[in-house]
């Protein structure tokens, strides 16, 4: 698309800037009304440094001697890291994990380019909303946006995969200083903006647009991620699943639904399906949805004063993984924001994914998760994806 910056996106030395959406769910749904906020802080290029509740079924829970081990390196270097997947042209690229943040308030639908993500981790953040950090390596994507302002939680996920490069578009400063010192490679686009698209058919904030082959040529890094997840057959039966529901709050209902024709899980908004702005809609092959504890931060994220939303995702809680057209309940744990969460079924073995791109849904333990049972499926479709 032809690159239209206007003015007030143009690179500044001596600021940064986020756009800020208000907290109440009819200051999300019209994009025109948001509110653009302007955070100052002296300018630096890429840096490297050293609701409701639940009425539904909630996972079983694991013993607590059961041990955990760190997921498997994958094997062959003919698939991608992040995936399991079989790499394109059988070689994975030699780049590091890209992330980029994107808006998932409804102004900020249709999003471009999730379909080509390995990993994309669903955030709650103010506003009872969520936001996305999509995960690249394996796959380009040529347009990615609407790209939004980082959060507390993202330097929390982005910690496992080594120095990743992380797009985004401001934040309060708080959030700001955490990037630039979390050890990613810091590729704000309000100071990177030659890497940045201002289209003219949305209006601010949801019109800033980017790409994967824009973004890797600022990181001269060519250091792949480590896996984070397992992958294989099935260690233990789960439980047949037709569709999950997650009901984050009163007005974001989110649903995963399995179809059998694609080994995929398809992803709708109350029963509308999701689809990319090329028409293509949104699925994964495996689903895990983490139940965490929520704590409010102490700077205003709006123009409301509503308080950020921060996800604890060091530590442990239950967890419901959708793969092969089943549900396994299980028990994650974290040690540290360095390393990956494990994942553990009942029998004390890790839950493995099928091959393909995951979505990490962060869900409140207060909000309801309602899983509908699914007819029985064949062996064979435990372990299929791609």
């Amino acid at each position: 698309m032809p690159k239209q910056r206007p003015a007030h996106a143009q690179r500044r030395s001596s600021s940064r800037r986020g756009w800020l959406i208000g907290g109440s769910g009819a200051a999300v749904i019209a994009a025109a009304a948001v509110t653009a906020f302007v955070v100052l802080r002296p300018a630096q290029g890429a840096k490297k440094a050293s609701s409701p509740s639940s009425t539904t079924t909630t996972p079983s829970t694991v013993p607590a001697t059961t041990t955990t081990t760190p997921p498997t390196t994958v094997a062959s270097t003919a698939v991608c890291p992040l995936t399991g997947a079989s790499a394109p042209g059988g070689t994975p690229p030699n780049r590091p994990a890209l992330a980029v943040k994107i808006g998932n308030d409804p102004a900020a639908r249709p999003q471009s380019g999730l379909g080509h993500a390995d990993i994309v981790f669903e955030e709650p953040i103010e506003g009872d909303i969520t936001r996305l950090l999509a995960i690249y390596q394996c796959q380009q994507a040529p347009n990615i946006g609407p790209v939004r302002s980082t959060r507390w939680i993202d330097t929390q996920l982005l910690a496992q995969f080594g120095h990743p490069a992380f797009a985004f578009a401001g934040g309060i400063i708080p959030d700001v200083n955490l990037v630039a010192d979390s050890g990613v490679y810091d590729l704000d686009l309000f100071t990177h903006s030659q890497a940045s698209t201002r289209i003219t058919s949305r209006y601010p904030p949801e019109n800033l647009y980017t790409s994967t082959s824009e973004l890797w040529a600022l990181d001269p890094s060519k250091t792949p991620p480590s896996p984070i997840f397992h992958y294989g057959k099935p260690s233990e039966p789960g439980t047949p699943t037709s569709e999950a529901t997650l009901l984050f709050s009163g007005i974001l209902n989110v649903q995963w639904r399995w179809d059998p024709s694609t080994s995929k899980w398809v992803r709708l908004y109350a029963g509308v399906p999701n689809v990319d702005a090329d028409g293509t809609p949104v699925t994964a092959t495996n689903v895990v949805i983490e139940r965490v504890t929520t704590s409010l931060g102490t700077i205003p994220e709006d123009a409301n004063g509503a308080l950020g939303v921060h996800s604890h995702t060091v530590g442990s809680g239950q967890v419901t993984i959708l793969t092969g057209g089943a549900a396994y309940n299980a028990t994650w744990s974290r040690s540290s924001i360095n390393t990956p969460t494990q994942f553990v079924g009942a029998n004390g073995q890790p839950v493995n994914l099928a091959p393909g791109p995951t979505w990490v849904e962060l869900l409140p333990v207060q909000a309801s998760l309602q899983l509908t049972q699914g007819s029985p499926l064949a062996a064979s479709s435990g372990t299929s994806g791609g």
